[in-house]
């Protein structure tokens, strides 16, 4: 006995559709390539994290066949993909909020004093 609920289809894909992905594929990484010559300040990581994601899409919708599975499959993939854009987009809004503050600007030291080593567990004397 034949349970169809669980029967699953394969879909002939052809050659044509590969063939113009494979160019695709090429066409974007030479983009990234090009892109990496310049300079686009604090957008470099997110430029380059776009034309990955565009990347990483093509070969997930077609040589892994996702474009032909059920709805929910493509809504998962694509609702991961805004969740990651969300992250990457609130730590590079978080980064340049913060400041960063050396060694020399953080804790002045006197290297001129002596300095004096306490023994465990006695108490540091303040002057």
């Amino acid at each position: 006995m034949k349970n169809d609920n669980h029967a699953s289809h394969h879909v002939i894909v052809p050659v044509k559709t590969y063939v113009a992905v494979f160019v695709a594929l090429l066409i974007l990484t030479f983009l990234t390539v090009f892109v990496a010559q310049f300079d686009f300040g604090s957008f470099n990581l997110l430029v380059a994290l776009i034309v990955a994601m565009v990347k990483a899409s093509l070969v997930v919708m077609i040589f892994m066949g996702l474009k032909w599975n059920k709805s929910f499959d493509r809504f998962a993939f694509f609702a991961c993909l805004i969740f990651l854009f969300i992250f990457f987009l609130l730590v590079f809004v978080d980064i340049p909020l913060r400041s960063y503050r050396g060694v020399e600007e953080s804790q002045h030291i006197n290297l001129k004093s002596p300095v004096k080593l306490i023994a465990p567990g006695e108490a540091p004397v303040h002057h």
